[in-house]
């Protein structure tokens, strides 16, 4: 009878490091990693090309937390201003580079980084936004290092919204000012329920707490770590919160949660874009929206 325990309890072991890897390690489509074909509006395109051809400064880091080598690129405009560009599950720094070159075009400084476990930075598995939420301290430090007189905006998309609420739950230096988030998700266990029933029909609550469990022991943190409406409440900065109704990978309804979180000043914007796609068909509304709210809290 022991010995019967014991092979299940292995069994157990190996399926839940099976379904560990499989979810977070370098490379995962757990998520689905293919962009939605969207046609862009008129003129994106050839000014993204323009911006991605513009110099930039390879910057570099060390995690703090795993003591991997992570990679950024800064792209100076000679201002005050800096922005962090956080991508989001499964891609790397270039999947915004529309987005950034929105930031570009309105005068901003802008570093884009690749994340743990993507592009070129080194790491073996994905944090769902919590392990490259403690990096992105480490890459605000750094721009501060370097820029100690530069006002810093968060922009996140994706895991890369997760990403910045997360990091807007620590008592952040004073340089930084403002966040906004295209996209986030209320947490890992959260998104993760959501794609379970999406996809596969199933609730999937004890499945997903043992892959935890896992996360725990090889990556070194559980999904409770991941909560970003918890660490809404303890934020001060003001937030902008960007979402898409017509978004199927990030429920829209989780934009209504995230909105109800803490009580510092929140900014909204909505489109019928899918997932991170709001800016490709309704541009002008989007950069409008977030010219307004640099010049409402800058």
């Amino acid at each position: 009878m022991i010995i019967i325990l014991l092979i299940l309890l292995l069994l157990v072991v190996l399926i839940l490091n099976a379904f560990f890897l499989y979810i977070q390690k370098r490379g995962s489509k757990a998520l689905g990693t293919e962009a939605p074909r969207v046609d862009m509006d008129e003129g994106l395109v050839e000014q993204t090309d323009k911006f991605v051809n513009e110099p930039k400064q390879d910057w570099q880091i060390k995690s703090k937390f795993n003591g991997s080598k992570l990679y950024g690129w800064f792209t100076d405009n000679d201002d005050d201003k800096t922005v962090i560009m956080v991508h989001g599950f499964g891609v790397d720094h270039s999947s915004l580079d529309v987005h950034a070159q929105l930031f570009d075009r309105l005068g901003c400084n802008v570093l884009q980084i690749d994340n743990q476990a993507a592009g070129k930075s080194e790491g073996k598995y994905l944090g769902f936004g919590y392990i490259e939420s403690l990096d992105l301290l480490n890459w605000i430090n750094e721009v501060i290092s370097k820029r100690p007189n530069d006002k810093i905006i968060l922009f996140g998309a994706s895991m890369g919204a997760a990403t910045v609420m997360l990091t807007s739950g620590n008592n952040l230096p004073k340089n930084v000012k403002l966040i906004i988030e295209d996209s986030g998700y209320t947490s890992a266990y959260d998104i993760l329920s959501y794609q379970c029933q999406k996809r596969y029909h199933i609730k999937g609550k004890w499945l997903i707490k043992g892959i935890s469990l896992a996360s725990r022991v090889r990556a070194g943190f559980s999904y409770a770590k991941t909560d970003c409406m918890k660490a809404l409440e303890k934020n001060t900065l003001p937030i902008l919160f960007m979402h898409g109704r017509n978004d199927f990978t990030v429920p829209f309804e989780m934009r209504e949660k995230l909105l109800t979180c803490g009580q510092f000043p929140k900014m909204s914007y909505e489109s019928q874009g899918v997932h991170i796609r709001s800016y490709y068909v309704d541009s002008k509304k989007y950069q409008s929206t977030v010219d307004k709210f640099l010049k409402m809290y800058l």
